[in-house]
């Protein structure tokens, strides 16, 4: 391997590949990221975690092709009950760096148009998106009994009292649906 990669490769929280002084051929990377990663994002829903990253990189004349895959895991902030949990991550991806004009016509998101005057290429961004991308869309404890029990006791005592409400003969939205199946009775 290249000196300078490798010293490139170890400095912490740098996610950048050289692209002009990469060798022809096959070159692998391991990068860890962790909760620095997360905080340096204040968009980010993710504040902890720790994730391996094994990076593959394929330099060819015309363009480089990246093989990531990610595992590990991350905390996040559960939608029943609020409470922080743990999310296996494990993810894999394959994305094309392709020399062309700064105006590249490529409509395909897994194709990064780079220009000759790139010399290194910062994944950062890349990185991130591939994580949140690998969450699921509805985030839980894996056991409902894992959630915070008295949060989830005020959402059952919450929910019983608007079904109360709602056998209230006044409430607007309970006599435009009586309305409504009547029309669809007939």
């Amino acid at each position: 391997m290249h000196p300078e990669l490798d010293k490139m490769k170890n400095e912490e929280h740098i996610f950048t590949i050289p692209l002009a002084g990469l060798p022809f051929g096959h070159t692998d990377y391991q990068y860890v990221i962790d909760d620095k990663f997360f905080e340096e994002r204040d968009y980010s829903e993710v504040k902890k975690g720790v994730v391996n990253l094994h990076l593959g990189v394929e330099k060819m004349e015309t363009m480089f092709v990246l093989t990531l895959k990610f595992e590990g895991k991350v905390v996040l902030q559960c939608d029943r009950c609020g409470d922080d949990y743990e999310q296996e991550v494990k993810n894999s991806a394959e994305v094309y760096l392709k020399y062309g004009s700064e105006k590249g016509d490529e409509k395909n998101d897994d194709v990064i148009i780079i220009t000759k005057n790139d010399s290194e290429f910062d994944l950062s961004d890349l990185i991130y998106e591939y994580i949140i991308l690998s969450l699921p869309i509805h985030r839980t404890h894996d056991d409902e009994s894992l959630c915070n029990q008295e949060v989830l006791a005020k959402l059952h005592n919450f929910s019983q009292s608007e079904a109360e409400n709602e056998d209230d003969e006044e409430n607007p939205w309970k006599q435009m649906m009586k309305d409504l199946k009547n029309r669809i009775d007939k």
